[in-house]
């Protein structure tokens, strides 16, 4: 039976590949590889969520019929673009065939496929372990949220749960971003149990992610250096938690790299908050999974559209992917919506009404099926606009408060360099450097200052911690920025080289420690 869930998986990556021809983009072959992979995902998902709505059940007719439609849409895109399927596999065959040191070769897309791959199929691995004393998670923040997982994608697939409500608060509409753990539950009549489909949709979708990362960084950068520095950047991401690397081996000697003692990007007692992305939100919140991919995907779609003077297609394919997207990451859905809106300004086209009234339309009503009847925010003596905290400097705020206001820019700066290092500096430098971007990305990244300002200002949520839900969408976009002012160092010359390469270690080093960390279980 987990043949039949892998073919499942392998069909619905299939399918994406020829939905991506329904795009209207000029996509190479590998961005359909890899964007179709999520595509697809999201295809099934969502046709067979439909199904089971109807039939209140998650059965093996119901993922069937949501696979069979994801690859109706297939057939049609490939049908209707077999000649440019023909040139797509023609230019690919070219340019792999070619030494691997020619400009526009592959390579080192593979190269991180195989890298990342590799951590990611260790550790969901190990996610969940069976032993004869029961049920025992790989890591602690599986531990934690994964039960909830395990409890949504449970009550799709043995109770019934449409319309979803919290399973364990019943009567309240499910206002979580639900699809990744029903697409979970769409393996279980194919034979898996909710464990191993948990595993096997969070491992599916985190190969594909940093393919998806590293070739929408080569469309704004047009760089393969910018894109792989990139990549890592962002899912190496962490603070100067590293410092306490040193104590570290003065205390235990070499053998600590065997068992690193401490978390490096989070340790809240020294105010160090920023959890590396890949622990604080690809591994235990899920959603992420898709939310990330979906977002650069749909950004990279409206770019080409733009740049090559696109007509209709892409817009309506991009809008009506967006407007079902609230259910799949809602923050996601608010990125994708208020950065083309920017871009639009700039960007005036009468194309823009394709994207943006299914956009809306579709996405605006799920909204506000999953808003949350109330704002339980608790603000205490902090001023509030609409029961919304307002608290500036996000959680430097005590800091200042208890130092004096006129310290507030130093606090600030300093507690996002501990806990970024060099990503603030080196994007806002992207801006001044934005002659080494042959595309201007960073002009057209600027909006998302906005996603950076603003959650330092009010607290968005109801834990404020949880404001890094916006951050992390400036954060994964800029480090695309980074890449590229990093890439332009390397570029000029050996003193340049140095720093570029110093910076990559600062930028890296403590999410680096603590996915090996992770990854040792």
């Amino acid at each position: 039976m987990e043949l039949a869930a892998a073919v499942f998986l392998a069909a619905c990556a299939a399918a994406g590949f020829g939905i991506t021809y329904l795009s209207g983009a000029l996509f190479n072959f590998e961005e359909r590889v890899v964007f179709g992979t999520v595509l697809g995902a999201m295809a099934a998902a969502g046709t067979s969520f439909v199904a089971s709505l109807v039939a209140r059940d998650v059965a093996v007719l119901t993922v069937l019929v949501g696979l069979a439609a994801a690859g109706a849409a297939a057939t049609v895109g490939l049908i209707r673009a077999r000649s440019q399927v023909a040139a797509d596999w023609s230019d690919a065959r070219r340019r792999w065939s070619s030494p691997w040191r020619s400009l526009g070769h592959p390579w080192p897309l593979l190269a991180i496929l195989v890298l990342c791959g590799a951590w990611t199929v260790h550790f969901f691995h190990q996610a969940y372990v069976y032993t004869p004393s029961g049920l025992y998670a790989g890591y602690v923040n599986i531990w934690g949220d994964w039960a909830a997982h395990l409890s949504f994608a449970g009550s799709f697939a043995y109770g019934h749960n449409f319309p979803p409500e919290y399973p364990i608060d019943p009567g309240h509409r499910l206002g979580y971003p639900f699809m990744i753990d029903f697409y979970a539950a769409d393996l279980v009549p194919l034979g898996l149990s909710l464990t191993e489909a948990l595993t096997a949709t969070s491992a599916m979708l985190g190969l594909a992610l940093p393919g998806v990362i590293y070739l929408a960084a080569v469309r704004f950068t047009t760089g393969r250096a910018a894109a792989a520095i990139a990549v890592f950047v962002f899912l190496l991401s962490g603070g100067l938690g590293f410092v306490y690397l040193l104590g570290d081996i003065r205390r235990f000697g070499l053998g600590v790299f065997g068992t690193l003692p401490r978390e490096y990007t989070l340790n809240r007692d020294v105010d160090m908050q920023w959890l590396n992305p890949v622990l604080a939100y690809i591994v235990p919140q899920r959603s992420t999974l898709f939310s990330f991919s979906l977002a650069l995907i749909l950004l990279v779609l409206l770019w080409i559209a733009l740049r090559d003077r696109l007509g209709w297609r892409p817009f309506l394919f991009a809008g009506v992917l967006a407007g079902v997207l609230p259910i799949f990451h809602v923050h996601a859905y608010g990125t994708v919506i208020a950065l083309p809106a920017f871009w639009a300004l700039f960007n005036l086209r009468r194309e823009w009404i394709a994207f943006f009234v299914p956009a809306l339309v579709v996405g605006i009503p799920i909204l506000l099926w999953m808003w949350p009847p109330n704002n339980t925010s608790i603000c205490g003596d902090m001023p509030s606009i609409d029961r919304y905290c307002v608290q500036p400097g996000w959680l430097a705020w005590t800091d200042w408060q208890r130092n004096g206001v006129w310290l507030f820019p130093f606090y600030f700066v300093g507690f996002w360099i501990w806990n970024t290092s060099l990503l603030l500096p080196l994007a806002f430098a992207g801006h001044a450097l934005v002659r080494w971007f042959p595309t201007a990305f960073p002009n057209w990244f600027g909006p998302m200052w906005l996603w950076f300002v603003v959650p330092n200002v009010i607290v968005l949520q109801p834990w404020v911690w949880d404001n890094t839900k916006f951050f992390i969408f400036w954060a994964l976009l800029a480090s695309i920025v980074v890449g590229g002012v990093l890439a332009g160092l390397l570029r000029g010359g050996a003193g340049s080289a140095i720093v570029a390469v110093g910076a990559i270690i600062v930028l890296c080093l403590s999410g680096a420690l603590d996915l090996s960390r992770a990854w040792a279980g």
